[in-house]
């Protein structure tokens, strides 16, 4: 649980400087119509329900992935 919510919000952080600097780019504004401060949380959120269904739904399967991740 904890991981899913770390990667999320490191997404979500991510996300809004990457489209922040965008904006910046094309439209000379970081803050353009606020996409960075909208779209980012909502990539995040989004990341971190399907992570967290995923895991409440399959916990078996991601219980393997993790334990072939573990062993490289």
């Amino acid at each position: 649980m904890k991981r899913v919510i770390l990667l999320a919000v490191i997404q979500a952080v991510v996300l809004f400087f990457i489209i922040g600097a965008l904006a910046y780019a094309f439209k000379g504004d970081f803050f353009y119509n606020y996409l960075a401060i909208v779209f980012a949380p909502i990539a995040g959120i989004l990341r971190f329900a399907s992570a967290y269904a995923t895991e409440i739904v399959l916990p078996k399967k991601a219980a393997e992935i993790a334990e072939k991740r573990k062993k490289g």
